[in-house]
């Protein structure tokens, strides 16, 4: 770092500053060699003068900037590598494979999809647009606002909707277990 700056007295902003200015370039270099990915090399860099700014704010500047620079940024990557191979591991125990598709159970959903899609066609536009937006996981206001109505409008528009799917041949045993 500069020699002429006081880090006793210098504000977080200069340090980092300066820092930055002095070592950036072989900072974001060790993490590119570490990492052999130019986009992770300048996030680890960003994270390591981010968290140098951090650490100097709370009163603990580095007795050795440069030095805790590549240490941090060794860490992030060495982290980042732990993390990843912990997410591999486990990933496969997220999906089992090793269940074959049931004939029975896949028939019955396919029997189950066509009585909704034939419920859905019997309903005006906007009840179908709006039962189809729930399904997916819009929101109150966001169905609201797509049908183009108030959100008290939309609510009662949805509510309407689903009372005439239950009481839809086929689907009325579907709706039973729903509250």
């Amino acid at each position: 770092m500069d020699g002429n700056l006081d880090l006793q007295t210098a504000t977080a902003e200069d340090v980092v500053t300066a820092a930055y200015l002095d070592h950036a370039a072989a900072v974001r270099g060790v993490a590119q060699r570490m990492t052999r990915d130019p986009e992770a090399a300048a996030d680890v860099t960003q994270e390591a003068f981010l968290r140098l700014f951090v650490e100097i704010r709370a009163g603990r500047t580095p007795d050795n900037v440069p030095g805790w620079l590549y240490r941090t940024c060794s860490n992030l990557i060495i982290s980042e590598a732990r993390h990843s191979t912990v997410v591999r591991r486990t990933a496969p125990r997220l999906i089992r494979l090793d269940t074959p598709c049931e004939p029975d159970a896949e028939v019955v959903q396919r029997e189950q999809d066509t009585t909704v899609r034939h419920a859905l066609a019997t309903l005006p536009a906007d009840y179908r647009d709006a039962v189809v937006m729930a399904a997916q996981g819009a929101s109150g206001p966001d169905i609201a606002r797509k049908l183009g109505r108030t959100d008290a409008a939309a609510r009662t528009l949805l509510c309407r909707a689903r009372n005439r799917l239950r009481v839809e041949p086929g689907l009325a045993d579907m709706f039973a277990g729903a509250a």
